[in-house]
Order: C-alpha cells, then structure tokens, then sequence
C-alpha cells in the first residue's frame, strides 16, 4: 500500500510536468494554433492538427497519457474527422494553398486501435521557453492552462 501510494504521488508529478498546451515548432500563438498537445492533470491529452492546414480531413485526437521517466505513451481513444465539403478555390492572401476543403461537418469517430504509442521524450528550454522534442517535432509550452484558447 505505501508503495501503491509512493508510485501515484510520482506518477501525479511527473504528469504535472506535462499539464498545458504545447505547440510545434513555436512559443506564440498566432491567428490559428499550429498542431498542439493539451495536456489534462486528469490523465487525459488532446492533440490537434495544424489549423492552417485547409485540406486535412483528421483535426483532432483524443486519449490518455502516462509519463514514466523519459516515456510518453499514448492512448487514443477518438479522433474528430471532417466529413463531406467541396474542394475550393484557397483565398490568396489568406490560406497557405491554392485548393482547400470548403464546408462539411465535424464528427467523432471512436478509434479501433487503442494500441498505446510510446514517445521518447527530451525536455529543454529555449530563451526562457519550456519544450519537449519527439521524434523530430519540438513543442513549446504556450500556457500551463489546457483549457487555453481551446475550440
């Protein structure tokens, strides 16, 4: 029992160090969020995809997270697609690429595979800015709040 215990009180902390929202590639937000982790003190992740991306059926994965010592595993359990739309005309100026996906609906989509993805995980800090790299994406702490600016 007292191990039980000591095993969760290390578990706790070493989540805690994940808890936030935490970009790739960059420490500022601009007018969409590129591909992001939020990370819940519950235990629970949700990982959207780059909003500049106007093509992408996939926008979100939803699951559970361990942390043990440098290993982040994974579990997803949802993911949101977006179904239907029409390919468009991008707007100049404004989207990245010249055909993009217009309209449809957004649904959830229980996943088949649970098998847990596992992550080498390197913590650092740049300029002042937490981060961890995985496999060849770096992601910065935006806000220690997972609930920031979240849609």
């Amino acid at each position: 029992m007292i191990s039980l215990f000591f095993n969760n009180g290390y578990a706790q902390r070493s989540r805690a160090r994940l808890v936030g929202v935490w970009q790739v590639n960059s420490s500022t937000m601009a007018d969409a969020w590129n591909s992001n982790y939020r990370f819940y003190n519950d235990g629970t992740f949700k990982y959207t995809f780059n909003q500049y991306d106007d093509r992408g059926r996939i926008r979100a994965a939803k699951g559970t997270y361990t942390l043990k010592g440098d290993t982040l595993t994974l579990k997803i359990k949802t993911r949101t697609e977006r179904v239907g739309g029409d390919l468009v005309g991008g707007s100049p100026g404004f989207q990245q690429e010249e055909i993009v996906l217009d309209g449809g609906k957004t649904i959830e989509v229980k996943q088949k595979n649970t098998d847990p993805i596992e992550l080498t995980i390197e913590w650092f800090t740049r300029k002042g800015v937490k981060g961890f790299k995985v496999q060849n994406n770096k992601y910065y702490l935006i806000s220690k709040d997972p609930r920031y600016q979240d849609s």
